[in-house]
C-alpha cells in the first residue's frame, strides 16, 4: 500500500509539529499549508486526508476553516480531521459522518489525531478504487458520446454540441457505472437502495417513514403512484392530489400472509430463495431487505393500501430511501400482479381437466421424462 498523502491546513505551522513528529514516515507523506493556498494544494497535490484548523486567533471574526471544509465537502471528497483550539466554532454540521473527526488542540490531543488518521487509513484503497473507476468510466463515456454530438450538430452549433456532450455524457456515465456493478460479485440485497434519495421529487418505490412513530416495520410505507405523476420541482405541480402507498410489516408477519406461512423452518429455507426472494415478490408481499439502522427487515403488503394527501408528506413523513432500477420497476410489476388481476368466478376445473385429457394423449409413466 502506497503512503497516504496528508495535508495540514493551518496558519500556525508550528502548532501541528507535535502531530507531524509522531507520524510514521512509512505510512504518510505530508505538507503544511495556510488557508490561502489550501484549495490549490488540494487540487494539484491530491491529498488523501486533511487535518484542518478553523482559524489562528479567536479575535479573528472570520472562520476560513469552515469555508474550506464546505469547499472540500462539495468539490472533492476527503476524510477530514478538524483540529482546532476552537472546535465549538465549527459551524458546518453534516451529522456524525464516519470520515469527519473533531479534535481540540491540547496536550493530549496528538494521540487523538493519530488515532483518527489510523482509523481513516484502512479505507484509502476503497476510496481510491471508487475514484479510479469513476474517472475511467467518465473517460469512456466522453469518448463514446462526443462523436455523436459532432455528427448531430454543425460547427456553428457549438453550444448545442457542448450541451449534448454534457447531458448525454452524464447519462452514459450513470448507466455505465450501474452496468459495471452488475458484473463480478453478486449484488448485496441492500444495493437496490439509493440512500439518501437522489431526486428532489417523490418517486415510485420511495420508502417513507412516519415521523411520529418508532422505526418499527409498521411505520414504513412504499410509494405505488407512478413517478411521472409526482413531479413537483421547478414550478411544476403534481398530477395527483393523493399518493397511493402500501403499508409495510415485519417479515415474519408478511410470511404469514402467504401460502408459506404454515411451513416449517427447513421447508421455508428451501422455498424462500426459490419463490419470494428470486421472484422479488410473492402472493401479496414485496420483501424489502434491511439497510443498517435506517430500514429494518420488512415487506410491503400490497393489499394494505393507503391514500396520503400530497401536501402532508413533507410534514408528516421522512423519505428514507429510493429503490433504484430495475427494482423500482419490480415494485410496479408486483403491485400490478396483485391489484390488476381479473376477478374470475369459480369454475369446474375437474370437468375441464377431463375434457382436455380426452383430446390430448398424455405420455405414460414409462414414456415420461425421468
Amino acid at each position: 500500500m502506497a503512503r497516504a498523502r496528508l495535508l495540514f491546513i493551518d496558519d500556525e505551522p508550528e502548532s501541528v509539529d507535535p502531530v507531524i513528529n509522531r507520524l510514521d514516515e512509512d505510512k504518510y507523506e505530508h505538507k503544511v499549508v495556510g488557508f490561502d493556498s489550501a484549495k490549490d494544494q488540494i487540487e494539484n497535490w491530491l491529498p488523501d486526508m486533511v487535518v484542518l484548523d478553523l482559524k489562528a486567533q479567536l479575535e479573528d471574526e472570520s472562520f476560513p476553516g469552515n469555508e474550506i471544509y464546505e469547499w472540500i465537502w462539495e468539490s472533492r471528497f476527503l476524510p477530514i480531521v478538524v483540529y482546532s483550539a476552537f472546535p465549538a466554532h465549527f459551524s458546518v454540521n453534516y451529522g456524525d459522518h464516519p470520515f469527519v473527526k473533531r479534535v481540540q488542540k491540547g496536550r493530549t490531543s496528538v494521540r487523538e489525531v493519530e488515532a483518527a488518521l489510523a482509523e481513516f487509513t484502512p479505507h484509502m484503497d476503497a476510496l481510491h478504487q471508487a475514484e479510479r473507476e469513476m474517472r475511467k468510466q467518465f473517460s469512456i463515456a466522453l469518448k463514446e458520446v462526443a462523436p455523436n454530438a459532432f455528427q448531430t450538430f454543425s460547427p456553428q452549433e457549438s453550444e448545442k454540441r457542448n450541451d449534448m456532450i454534457l447531458r448525454a455524457g452524464r447519462r452514459r456515465l450513470a448507466a455505465s457505472m450501474d452496468e459495471l456493478s452488475r458484473h463480478g460479485q453478486i449484488m448485496a440485497s441492500w444495493e437496490q437502495y439509493l440512500c439518501p434519495p437522489v431526486s428532489e421529487d417523490l418517486n415510485l418505490g420511495d420508502i417513507l417513514r412516519e415521523k411520529w412513530r418508532n422505526k418499527d416495520p409498521n411505520s414504513f410505507l412504499i410509494v405505488l403512484t407512478p413517478s411521472c405523476d409526482l413531479v413537483a420541482s421547478k414550478g411544476r405541480k403534481p398530477k395527483v392530489k393523493s399518493v397511493l402507498m402500501a403499508r409495510c410489516c415485519a417479515m415474519d408477519s408478511a410470511i404469514q400472509l402467504t401460502s408459506l406461512g404454515n411451513m416449517g423452518e427447513k421447508k421455508l429455507r428451501e422455498r424462500l430463495p426459490a419463490t419470494v426472494l428470486s421472484q422479488g415478490y410473492f402472493d401479496t408481499i414485496l420483501p424489502l431487505p434491511a439497510f443498517g439502522e435506517r430500514i429494518p427487515h420488512m415487506a410491503a403488503n400490497l393489499r394494505d393500501l393507503e391514500l396520503v394527501r400530497f401536501e402532508w408528506i413533507k410534514e408528516h413523513y421522512e423519505i428514507v430511501a429510493s429503490i433504484d432500477s430495475p427494482f423500482r420497476e419490480l415494485v410496479a410489476w408486483a403491485y400490478m400482479q396483485v391489484g390488476c388481476r381479473p376477478g374470475l368466478p369459480d369454475r369446474d376445473f375437474a370437468a375441464w381437466c377431463e375434457d382436455i385429457l380426452k383430446v390430448c394423449k398424455p405420455v405414460t409413466e414409462d414414456e415420461g421424462i425421468k
